[in-house]
């Protein structure tokens, strides 16, 4: 996910990234071999619940949105606070006028997301070099704008800039230093235990490891409404059997929007048949003022995670 066009999110990898690496396996060097789950941050329980990912506080009114999240079993929402180096502004200004306080009082959990720097230059080691700063930036930004504005939990969309897309090519080292970057900040600013979730594309050869290792759950984007390769259960299989997580872990993220990728049509109908094929637990939605335009879609939405509990 990054943004932002207008009032709207954008989520999907780059089309290069999909025809070069959808159905890749990661690299040697970077695989990570299927693991008994003893690392896993016990915090991160709330992604067993549904979620929620919000791009503008302004588009997302408690007074309108909560009694449908609500009938749609939503148990917690992040907003982004950070942006590419940059602080989220206008969603801090609502935070600091009561937006995050007024989702509390309506029983909600509220905590952060953020897209950080990577390379945008890849198969060059210098182009990684020149990166390890401002990804160490961006972690630490992260950690200090969720402790600051008590955060209930942190989620990093890191995708193109820290993936694999060949032999040879760098990149994937940046995951481990802005994991290692985040814990340590976030250990300076009394958050070392906060629930954290890495947000990445349905199907993308990172360094699953260090996020792993260090008490990361994942979110797949599983934007099937994008790309057929993004079909959820596509997604979590990638994570699970490429990437190393324990399926306990992983927690597909859903959109319905049009006119991005291969711009196709998926039904929420669609989505919980497909979604109820793996033995997941928890799960968010994209752009959720885009659903929550009748109550009809707020029990459509319940519908889906309604999945019985593993």
């Amino acid at each position: 996910m990054r943004v932002l066009k207008k009032h709207f999110l954008f989520a999907a990898c780059a089309a290069l990234t999909i025809a070069s690496q959808a159905n890749t396996p990661q690299p040697a060097a970077h695989a990570t071999a299927r693991v008994t789950d003893t690392t896993r941050n016990p915090g991160n329980v709330i992604f067993d619940e549904t979620g929620v990912l919000v791009a503008y506080a302004d588009a997302m009114p408690v007074d309108h949105f909560a009694a449908r999240l609500k009938k749609a079993g939503v148990k917690w929402i992040a907003l982004q606070i950070d942006n590419t180096g940059n602080k989220r502004d206008d969603n801090i200004a609502a935070i600091e006028h009561g937006w995050a306080e007024q989702w509390r009082k309506a029983g909600f959990k509220v905590g952060f997301w953020g897209c950080p720097r990577g390379v945008g230059d890849h198969y060059k080691q210098p182009a990684v070099d020149t990166a390890i700063p401002m990804v160490q930036t961006d972690a630490v930004l992260g950690a200090n704008l969720t402790a600051k504005y008590k955060g209930e939990f942190y989620i990093a969309d890191c995708e193109a800039g820290y993936q694999w897309y060949g032999p040879k090519d760098p990149t994937p080292a940046l995951n481990r230093v802005y994991v290692q970057a985040f814990a340590k900040a976030a250990a300076a600013a009394g958050i070392a235990k906060i629930p954290r979730a890495l947000s990445s594309c349905g199907r993308i050869a990172l360094d699953m490891k260090p996020w792993i290792e260090n008490g990361w759950d994942a979110m797949p984007q599983a934007y099937w409404n994008s790309y057929a390769v993004y079909q959820p259960s596509l997604c979590i299989d990638y994570y699970v059997k490429e990437g190393g997580w324990p399926i306990g872990r992983v927690h597909p993220t859903i959109a319905t929007y049009t006119g991005e990728g291969e711009n196709r049509t998926v039904t929420l109908d669609q989505y919980a048949a497909d979604l109820k094929t793996r033995n997941t637990t928890g799960f968010s939605y994209y752009l959720p003022e885009s659903y929550m335009k009748s109550d009809d879609f707020a029990y459509k939405l319940a519908a889906i995670g309604s999945r019985p509990k593993r």
